[in-house]
């Protein structure tokens, strides 16, 4: 009882028509930074953001997806590309207290068009 409580506001943050067309953890290798964001969650503050461009669901023994682990570019101190949990998101805060929020208003980005210098280094690391 207690997990479902926990669990209704992280589903706010991924409701079940974007986790139904999130393209699955993988099935963007190799695209770098034309991989789209999806859903951008923060907070008010702008002190954190999560864009999600990936993401599969972590399921209980009789198939019911308790958690999502995703994948997007992550925005605090740093930047950077990394993997990280729904639930994780439901219950981190920003340095002023502010909960993680999703961007009603976000339209689809790519990763390259959120941070190009995460991208412009790769690819100068190619050439070399």
């Amino acid at each position: 009882m207690k997990r479902d409580c926990h669990k209704a506001p992280a589903l706010k943050l991924l409701p079940y028509t974007v986790r139904e067309n999130l393209p699955i953890l993988g099935s963007q290798r190799g695209l770098g930074g034309q991989v789209k964001a999806i859903v951008k969650c923060g907070t008010a503050d702008r002190a954190l953001a999560w864009y999600i461009a990936e993401g599969s669901a972590r399921r209980d023994t009789e198939g019911k997806a308790v958690d999502y682990l995703l994948y997007g570019l992550v925005e605090g101190q740093h930047r950077e590309l990394d993997y990280f949990w729904l639930s994780d998101l439901q219950t981190l805060r920003s340095p002023t207290g502010l909960p993680v929020e999703r961007d009603p208003r976000w339209r689809p980005k790519t990763l390259e068009e959120i941070a190009p210098e995460l991208f412009r280094t790769q690819e100068k690391e190619l050439e070399d």
